[in-house]
C-alpha cells in the first residue's frame, strides 16, 4: 500500500512573530518619543516657534496638542494590527512619520506646522502600538524587553529638548528635523528588510522526512 512520504516545516512553529521584529517599529517609535519634546529647548523656549513667529499657545496646540492627540488616535490601530501584521502597519506608519518630518522641516509657516505634526503623531503611534504588541507576544524576555524600550523612551523625551536645543541655536530647527529624517528612512529600511525576511521565512518550503527502510 501507498503511504504517502511526511514532511515537515525546516523551522518549528513558534507562537507570535519572531523577536527581531520589534527592531524596526521600536527603533521608529524612539525617534516618534524624541521629536515629540524636541520641539522645545531645555529651557523651555522654541526656536521653532521664534523662527515661525508663533505664539507660545499656538506652538503648544499645533505642536505638542496635535501631535498628542494624533499618536493617541493611531496606537490602538497599531496594537490591534500590529501583532497579526506588524510590516504592513510599521511600513506605512513610518512613512508617514517621513512625511510629517520633512513638512516639519521646510515649512514656510506656522499655518503648515499642524499638518506635519499630526502626521507624525500618527505614524508615531501607530509605531508604538505595533512595539508593544510584538513584545507582549514575546515567549521570553518580555519583561527585559519591555523595560529596556521604556527606559530608551524616557531616554529620549528628556534628551530631544537638550540635544535640540543645542543643535537649533547653532544651526537651526530645521536642520534638526533633517537629521531626524535621516533617522526615519534607517527605521524604514530596517522595518522593511526585516519584514521581508519574516516573509520569507514563513513561506519556507517544507521537506521530506525520513524514515529507515522497510525490512
Amino acid at each position: 500500500m501507498y503511504v504517502p512520504t511526511p514532511t515537515h516545516p525546516d523551522q518549528q512553529p513558534t507562537a507570535g512573530q519572531p523577536w527581531w521584529l520589534v527592531i524596526g517599529p521600536g527603533f521608529a517609535a524612539l525617534i516618534g518619543l524624541f521629536l515629540l519634546t524636541v520641539i522645545y529647548r531645555f529651557d523651555g523656549e522654541s526656536a521653532l516657534r521664534i523662527d515661525l513667529a508663533m505664539s507660545s499657545q499656538s506652538l503648544l496646540l499645533n505642536g505638542v496638542v496635535s501631535y498628542v492627540v494624533a499618536a493617541a488616535l493611531a496606537f490602538p490601530a497599531g496594537l490591534l494590527l500590529g501583532g497579526r501584521f506588524p510590516t504592513a502597519v510599521t511600513v506605512p506608519a513610518i512613512a508617514l512619520m517621513l512625511l510629517g518630518v520633512l513638512v516639519v522641516a521646510f515649512v514656510p509657516s506656522s499655518g503648515l506646522l499642524l499638518v506635519g505634526r499630526v502626521l507624525n503623531g500618527l505614524g508615531a503611534g501607530a509605531v508604538l502600538g505595533v512595539t508593544v504588541a510584538l513584545i507582549r507576544q514575546l515567549q521570553a524576555g518580555r519583561g527585559v524587553a519591555a523595560g529596556l524600550t521604556a527606559g530608551l523612551g524616557v531616554l529620549a523625551l528628556v534628551i530631544a529638548p537638550v540635544l535640540g536645543g543645542l543643535l537649533s541655536d547653532v544651526i537651526g530647527f530645521r536642520v534638526v528635523y533633517v537629521v531626524a529624517a535621516l533617522f526615519v528612512v534607517v527605521a524604514l529600511v530596517v522595518a522593511g528588510v526585516l519584514g521581508i525576511v519574516a516573509l520569507t521565512k514563513a513561506k519556507a518550503p517544507a521537506r521530506p522526512m525520513s524514515y529507515p527502510p522497510h525490512a
